[in-house]
């Protein structure tokens, strides 16, 4: 499985927003997410970021099942919706240390 860290700064006039787009999650968003590939994926909230963690199956990569989520119908309403709320870009965070895989003698880069 691969693991992905990603931050993003999400405006605080729309924090509250945001964090309740989440926890009232669209059902169709949901079903998206998982459809696209994706095995995990948890949010949380630290001041006004976002700290997105995803999981990957081993033969694919973030890059490959974003395209594919974002391709989609209900994707590009999410992000019509959500986009205007975040103060820049998505930051891909660089793994540094993985417990399970340097225990087992490598660290990969995910």
């Amino acid at each position: 499985m691969k693991k992905y860290l990603i931050v993003a700064e999400v405006k605080p006039e729309h924090l509250e927003e945001y964090i309740d787009i989440h926890i009232n999650v669209w059902p169709e968003m949901l079903e998206a997410v998982h459809d696209a590939g994706y095995t995990n994926e948890a949010i949380w909230i630290f001041k006004n970021y976002s700290i997105i963690y995803l999981e990957c199956p081993d033969d694919k990569d973030h890059d490959d099942l974003n395209a594919a989520l974002r391709a989609t119908d209900v994707c590009k309403k999410w992000d019509l919706t959500v986009g205007p709320w975040f103060a820049g870009g998505f930051e891909q965070c660089p793994k540094v240390f993985d417990l399970t895989q340097q225990l087992a003698g490598e660290l990969r880069k995910d």
